[in-house]
């Protein structure tokens, strides 16, 4: 009974205090609530009421502060417990909430610097200002004392504005005021009647003030924009009812401290608990969560009890945690001075302990400086040429860094051998990237620590000057080593540490195992952290996340979820069953693909913006290649990209394969994937001979690497000195080449090598930018939508009407050629220069052109236009569609794509998600006539061929490989 006697009268403060905190916030509808009727005035009287209670227990609080005796050291502690309350609320969001942003960890590392909790900040002032306060204050001064610290609210109210900084009652000047008149108010001695008159007139002034001007603010600005003016804790009305009322009740609102064993911890942690922002921006989550404001409040009340609770049981826990380091003792010891030392005597003597105390740990803040220095080294040179790189990721690399030391110190327990080693093998690994970044663009990636087997190859590849370099460096470490071990040992480490560390450093690296798992914890960490793996350009990654980062980024790498049912006797039935499928085909086809010329051409970024919502051109940019279309097979295909992602419908154009099949972190194949399969099934497999033509770096994608992996015998690329671009022209301000430069060659490329052939083309001529490119593009002025360029439009437009120009010429001089020659034309996705809603246009804005043309000799070769399922496809289906226009037989694989082509839906990542993401997508499937369907309304023959499909694809990708064993592929 004690205890509820104690707590009650300050827990129904709290109340009010979450109350006011919680229901008024933006995020819920009561203090939007803007009608100028008797709801509107009876929503003001209760935000105000809340907001008494509010600043009563701001009062209580700083009463409670004051009664403290004056310790130094319980300041610098309050600080540490706010540091540690602050980051148990982060902690906590993102264990159970799964919640994290590193800009919440500075807040609660830096509550003070950062002025993000103004009420923790003012609490740990007054533990040291009040306390002397009271010393220096009588009973008789307290009331001047209040008047004067009431005067910056009664300008504030009287005024209207915010001359002392209050902030409508969010600053820290605002709670050091309140704490210090309720610490004075502690202090009277005033005659009840005569406080109870004080009240009552302010009572009153508050509610009329209060009640009419809702209907103040609507008469005189017909809107209710000013209607809350006086329902603000600075409001000199309602500061005065709550000192009356608090120094009416102050006995009975602060009898908790007779229960509680730490009270300016406790308080301290409500502080924290009731005015964090993590804190406070979950707790309106969970309340909106509640169907009517009963069980809203019903939340609040249980979150103030919990937070109650917490802040009640969390000082002896601290206290526990703290005295394993006996960290409350050494603060005594560094900070407590004698009285009878001068002012200027003390702070030297402070001075000099706080200097002892960071020398005698010189090894580890040594160790972390040179972490930290390797880290920004690291990033700098891998291209972001500028020392201010993404603080998070300089953090994090430097984190990792001296973990690593520590666990090599917890292992050898030798400091200097440990920091060393770790000195000389990071920087070894930062001019390893160098090099990589230099010669691939892109750094090391966990792949390749296989080709450390052959390291005599790799050490071939360096410089032999920096191999000397490299030699005469390790061995000056080696000596240093030694002779440092020998004259100075360092640091040695007691056996728990050593194990707490070598535990850490497990745990760090081997989170990254974990890093890219959806929905993870530690991928929220890593989210939070702004860890941008982009895996569609590693070089990038490089350069914003640093080599480390960019490396762990690469670990937790899944190609592909094993489908249902994967065995090698399925398989087998597969391989059966679409043989049986390849003979039904082949039986009424004559002609073979490789005794064709089969064209894939990528055009970049090709899209006729007509089809975009909200977007009209003057006029029609593409002409020529509509009047293609209309002849030959031809019609939409569905994109899994916008604005990028070129490489990835490439890959499917080239294998068949599906994006969509592939786990979420496996967005680019062309460097997760290619680069390290033995086998990469393609068209290319159909020809005896493949040329690949792209005038722009060979670096981009890794296509130098996949390409001969795919089976290209020939590779066309700017830098090239065995095959180079020819015919080189550049239009107007353009800096990429030309699509007439990259058709020249394509010519070149079919005089050059007479008989059949497979031929890759990408182009680059309408690659972003879209600034300022071309002269004349008024002649495709664009009306756009809101927040799209009308000039970029305008400049896109231009540039793919240079393309249906260079396409219509490479037509007729195909034509010329007796030789059977079928073009596979597409655009490989839009610019990302449109700014509609992708959740409401993301089907219109994945939306490509594509058209299948045969020329004559061709066409008298059996070459003929499809009518069938040509409307909607996607990327994997065009070998299936080469094949059936050319009348060519296929391999199993190829019979299972026909049927994919003809019986199922085009396929391919949801057109809602914006192109070039670093994690993949679920399916989705578009039929026919462009409308988007479920799985769910697949026939169960539907069903089977998908799920055949996705077998496939892992067996080859990512499974036994089974079907490599079998005449599937072949």
């Amino acid at each position: 009974m004690k205890h509820v006697r104690a707590w009650w009268p300050f827990s129904l403060l709290v109340f009010g205090w979450g109350i006011n905190t919680i229901i008024w916030s933006p995020q819920l509808p009561y203090i939007k609530y803007a009608h100028n009727d008797l709801a509107m005035v009876g929503n003001q009287l209760l935000h105000s009421g809340t907001i008494v209670l509010f600043l009563i227990a701001l009062l209580a609080v700083g009463a409670v502060l004051a009664r403290q005796s004056f310790r130094l050291t319980r300041t610098i502690k309050l600080w540490l417990y706010t540091l540690l309350t602050a980051s148990g609320v982060v902690l906590v969001d993102w264990l159970v909430f799964n919640q994290f942003n590193y800009h919440r960890l500075y807040n609660a590392l830096l509550p003070i610097s950062r002025n993000v909790a103004p009420l923790a900040t003012a609490v740990i002032i007054a533990s040291g200002l009040l306390p002397w306060l009271r010393t220096k204050v009588n009973r008789s001064g307290a009331l001047v004392g209040i008047t004067l610290l009431v005067l910056p609210f009664a300008a504030t109210s009287l005024f209207n504005q915010d001359m002392f900084g209050l902030l409508k009652g969010n600053s820290v000047t605002f709670y050091l005021l309140t704490l210090t008149i309720g610490a004075l108010a502690d202090q009277l001695n005033t005659n009840r009647r005569t406080t109870i008159k004080w009240l009552s007139a302010a009572l009153v002034v508050n509610i009329l003030l209060v009640a009419i001007m809702p209907d103040a603010a609507f008469r005189t600005q017909a809107a209710m924009l000013t209607a809350g003016r006086f329902t603000t804790p600075t409001f000199l009305p309602t500061v005065i009812i709550a000192v009356c009322a608090f120094t009416l009740f102050a006995k009975q609102l602060t009898r908790f401290t007779t229960v509680v064993s730490h009270p300016s911890y406790f308080l301290t942690g409500l502080a924290v608990l009731f005015s964090d922002p993590v804190a406070i921006s979950r707790a309106v989550n969970l309340t909106k969560g509640a169907p009517n404001l009963i069980g809203q409040v019903a939340v609040i009340l249980v979150l103030v009890i919990l937070g109650i609770v917490i802040a009640a049981v969390l000082p002896s826990f601290a206290n526990w945690l703290q005295s394993r380091w006996q960290l409350s003792e050494r603060i005594d010891h560094c900070l407590t001075t004698t009285t009878n030392q001068s002012v200027d005597q003390q702070l030297m003597t402070v001075g000099r302990r706080v200097a002892t105390v960071i020398w005698h740990r010189w090894p580890s803040l040594l160790a972390f400086l040179v972490a930290y220095v390797l880290a920004d080294l690291s990033i700098y040179y891998m291209g972001n040429h500028t020392f201010f790189v993404k603080q998070s990721m300089l953090w994090l690399t430097a984190f990792l860094i001296f973990v690593t030391f520590k666990a090599l110190q917890a292992l050898t327990n030798r400091y200097w051998l440990s920091l060393l080693v770790t000195g000389m093998s990071n920087v070894i690994w930062i001019i390893a990237n160098i090099q990589k970044m230099n010669l691939r663009n892109e750094p090391i990636l966990p792949s390749e620590l296989a080709m450390i087997d052959d390291l005599d190859s790799l050490l071939k590849m360096i410089d032999y000057h920096l191999l000397i370099y490299s030699g005469i460096a390790i061995v000056v470490v080696i000596v240093a080593i030694i002779a440092l071990e020998h004259y100075n040992r360092a640091q040695r480490l007691t056996w728990p540490w050593r194990l707490f560390w070598l535990v850490l450093a497990i745990c760090a690296f081997g989170s990254s195992a974990f890093w890219n798992h959806h929905g993870s914890r530690m991928q929220t960490i890593m989210t939070g952290l702004d860890d941008q793996p982009h895996f569609i350009h590693q070089a990038v990654g490089a350069k914003q996340n640093g080599p480390t980062v960019q490396f762990l980024n690469n670990v937790d790498i899944t190609v592909m979820t094993r489908p249902h049912g994967y065995s090698k006797a399925t398989m087998d039935r597969i391989s059966r069953e679409y043989n049986q499928t390849a003979r039904q085909i082949n039986a009424t086809r004559t002609n073979q693909l490789k005794d064709q010329t089969i064209i894939f051409n990528l055009s970049e970024s090709f899209a006729n913006p007509d089809r975009v919502p909200g977007v009209t051109l003057k006029a029609n940019p593409i002409p020529k290649i509509d009047h293609i279309k209309k002849q030959t097979t031809s019609g939409i295909m569905i994109s899994s990209g916008y604005g990028g992602g070129t490489a990835d419908m490439e890959y499917m154009t080239l294998t068949g394969f599906a994006m969509c099949n592939f786990a979420q972190t496996l967005s680019t194949p062309y460097t997760q994937l290619v680069p390290y399969l033995k086998h990469n099934p393609t068209i290319v497999q159909s020809f005896k001979y493949a040329a690949a033509i792209h005038p722009y770096s060979k670096k981009f994608y890794d296509r130098g690497t996949d390409y001969p992996k795919f089976g290209f015998k020939k590779f066309s690329y700017l830098g090239s000195k065995q095959y180079p671009i020819r015919h080189q022209k550049k239009i107007d301000r353009n800096t990429y080449m030309s699509d007439q430069t990259a058709y020249a060659n394509t010519l070149d490329q079919l005089k050059s090598h007479h008989g059949a052939q497979f031929i890759n083309l990408v182009t680059m001529q309408n690659h972003l930018p879209y600034n300022n490119l071309y002269n004349g593009i008024n002649r495709f002025h664009a009306t756009v939508g809101d927040g799209t360029d009308p000039a970029q439009v305008e400049n896109y437009a231009m540039g793919i009407h240079y393309t249906d120009a260079a396409v219509e010429h490479f037509i007729k001089e195909i034509n010329k050629i007796n030789r059977p020659i079928t073009l596979v034309f597409y655009g490989d996705h839009l610019p990302g220069i449109y700014r509609n809603s992708m959740k409401k246009d993301g089907l219109k804005l994945h939306e490509t052109d594509y058209f299948i043309y045969s020329n004559p000799a061709a066409q008298r070769q059996g070459a003929r236009k499809l009518t069938r399922s040509t409307h909607y496809v996607g990327p994997n289906d065009f070998i299936a569609m080469a094949a059936e226009q050319t009348n060519s037989r296929v391999t199993p694989y190829q019979a299972m794509l026909t049927r994919l082509y003809h019986e199922l839906p085009a396929y391919a990542l949801s057109p809602q998600q914006n192109g070039t993401n670093s994690f993949n997508s679920a399916p989705e499937y578009v039929n026919q006539q462009g409308k988007v369907v479920n799985y769910s309304s697949f026939t169960k023959k539907q069903k089977k061929l998908w799920h055949d499909y996705q077998l496939v694809q892992y067996d080859i990708t990512a499974g036994h490989h089974y079907l490599l064993k079998t005449d599937m592929m072949k």
